[in-house]
């Protein structure tokens, strides 16, 4: 994720600064293939007033799941939407959101900013599923710690599916430049603050996130949880395959247990689990 930001910096001389820790995306993808048909366009606004650009997926009536999907470095609402369909079309409902600064986001990224969108998300997602709603945070890379720490601040989030996650923001810069990070993303300090069934889905062959980080991150966890490696899948996850696994992993998981987690797809493993 950040394994480019040395380079940057060394030819710039420049202090690393947001705009190149976030790198927010600014152009949607050129056309999107929508496999379960477009998805409703949402608007939020956040506690500051900014206006956030999001989609929506209607759930099955009387289904309570509804997803919060949260994007990664350089992402965009549209770009997050084309990866978070796949969770869309079992009779839950999804949620996919962006942040300040992003797309045509007005804003610049920061974490307590981007925890501010977070939250904003969530609400929507339970304005969107009535009472009784069971919301399921799902993130990728940078978009796994804004689902982590958000998922704690909250207090009330059914379980966190973390894909590509790392222990901290800085683990994926080189050490001389770590001091200039403006934002921390500090993993565990949000894991300690969790008691929720985790997904960790890491993967294998990941060239962004340091090895281990996914080992790490289980072992520091006390709650409910399971470290599944994808073992020749790199950065971005395929959520074809995972897609429909998530959303049978959430039937085992609505109990807070993971005893009955369903065995991943082919090309994945369960590495360890504690139910």
């Amino acid at each position: 994720m950040l394994a480019g930001l040395a380079a940057s910096l060394s030819l710039s001389g420049c202090t690393l600064t947001r705009d190149i820790l976030y790198s927010p995306g600014r152009e949607p993808p050129e056309a999107i293939n929508w496999v379960h048909g477009p998805p409703q366009s949402v608007t939020i606004v956040t506690p500051d007033k900014l206006s956030l650009a999001g989609y929506y997926w209607p759930g099955r009536t009387g289904d309570p799941d509804i997803y919060v999907y949260f994007h990664g470095r350089n992402g965009t609402a549209e770009g997050a939407a084309n990866v978070a369909q796949h969770l869309a079309g079992s009779g839950n409902a999804v949620l996919v959101a962006s942040y300040r600064g992003f797309g045509r986001n007005h804003g610049g990224p920061t974490e307590e900013g981007l925890l501010r969108d977070a939250a904003a998300f969530i609400a929507k997602a339970r304005e969107l599923a009535g009472p009784g709603a069971r919301i399921w945070l799902v993130g990728h890379s940078i978009g796994s710690a804004v689902a982590l720490h958000a998922a704690a601040a909250d207090g009330h989030i059914a379980g966190v599916i973390a894909m590509s996650a790392f222990v901290r923001v800085t683990d994926a810069a080189p050490r001389f430049w770590r001091a200039f990070i403006p934002d921390r993303w500090e993993n565990l300090t949000a894991l300690r603050e969790l008691r929720v069934p985790i997904l960790f889905v890491q993967g294998g062959l990941d060239r962004f996130i340091p090895a281990g980080s996914g080992d790490v991150l289980f072992s520091n966890y006390d709650g409910a949880a399971s470290l599944v490696m994808g073992e020749t899948s790199r950065h971005n996850p395929d959520m074809r395959l995972l897609g429909p696994w998530i959303d049978q992993a959430i039937i085992a998981m609505q109990d807070g247990s993971l005893a009955d987690l369903p065995s991943p797809p082919a090309g994945w493993i369960e590495k360890v689990r504690r139910p």
